[in-house]
């Protein structure tokens, strides 16, 4: 029977030990080694040599082999023999437990100025270790904050230029409550300089309804997309974002609870609602629906004189650009 590469008597025996013993990857290289050292007369010195190994590595890897066993060559524990302890007193931890208790939704930042407050001085770093070791810490919350540190979200830079169609397009949903009480949700994407729409229901807001309206727009738009901008909604992340990768179109997403960074489709909106919404145009018939939402859109981008185009149309717009360069004060700077 062949073990690590090499014929050896009792090699069955080894074989059936090690299948029932818990090896690691490292100490089934250890027990390769040891094999080929075997098969090679046992030679310490030419077996560090073709394996790249010191001498006394391989000859502590035997010695260990023949007075224990397979077992001896796992690695042990790395934890140290002395382990430091807390030199933080019990009545500052039974401070900072009062805190937490009275206020769990307060971070350690909180804790230190209420405890600085009362005479008692501690790093917000002892007061983290304190809420762990007390378990005073909600896992679910403290993973979630730590990998969105850990992978932060893309937001534009200060000073972003537009100053061509399709720079930025910002995208974002609406829901809509048709005749009956059923809901159905808008999704609006629109290029921030010539003020064009895009805009198609859904049933959800799934991710992966996020990136069948992203290839929508892809398709709708008179221009090529170069970066898309969205609120931190799910149906924006995951299949969305995925998609946006995949595209190597740049995705930032605006601030926690700031929707004015979103400022342009969420004015859109309400235009939506009072030039579309108000005057009767809601049924409780799905297609009828997606027609009107056509209609709306046809009139938004070639009809509709829009005040921040100096009363164009998108249209009339995207073709004023493609004709004459913007001037300096046309184009829009995005600040964070």
């Amino acid at each position: 029977m062949t073990i690590y590469g090499s014929i050896l008597s009792g090699s069955g025996r080894i074989a059936n030990w090690a299948a029932r013993t818990n090896l690691t990857e490292k100490a089934k290289h250890r027990l390769g080694v040891i094999d080929w050292l075997i098969a090679h007369s046992g030679d310490i010195s030419l077996a560090a040599r073709h394996f790249g190994l010191d001498r006394k590595t391989v000859r502590s890897w035997r010695d260990k082999f023949r007075k224990i066993g397979l077992i001896a060559l796992n690695d042990k524990s790395h934890r140290p023999k002395n382990v430091r302890q807390s030199t933080t007193g019990w009545k500052t931890v039974d401070e900072i437990v009062k805190i937490r208790k009275e206020y769990p939704a307060w971070s350690k930042w909180k804790i230190r100025s209420i405890l600085e407050r009362r005479g008692v001085f501690v790093s917000v770093s002892t007061i983290g270790r304190v809420l762990k070791r007390k378990g005073l810490i909600n896992k679910r919350v403290s993973a979630k904050k730590s990998k969105a540190a850990k992978s932060p979200k893309q937001r534009y830079p200060r000073g972003f230029r537009i100053i061509c169609a399709g720079d930025m397009v910002q995208i974002d949903t609406k829901y809509v409550t048709l005749l009956g009480g059923r809901i159905i949700y808008q999704f609006t994407a629109i290029d921030v300089l010539t003020k064009r729409r895009v805009l198609k229901y859904y049933s959800s807001l799934l991710s992966k309804n996020g990136a069948d309206f992203l290839k929508y727009c892809i398709q709708k738009f008179p221009f090529p997309i170069k970066t898309i901008q969205t609120d931190n909604g799910k149906e924006f992340l995951k299949d969305f974002d995925k998609m946006c990768k995949e595209l190597g179109l740049p995705h930032y997403f605006i601030e926690v609870r700031h929707p004015k960074q979103n400022t342009y489709v969420e004015n859109s909106h309400g235009f939506d609602e009072r030039e579309f919404y108000q005057q009767g145009n809601v049924n409780k018939d799905i297609e009828a629906m997606d027609k009107c939402l056509e209609r709306w859109e046809y009139v938004w981008n070639y009809v509709r004189p829009h005040q921040s185009l100096n009363y164009l149309t998108p249209d009339e717009y995207l073709q004023k650009i493609q004709i004459t360069n913007l001037t300096p004060r046309e184009a829009i700077i995005l600040q964070t």
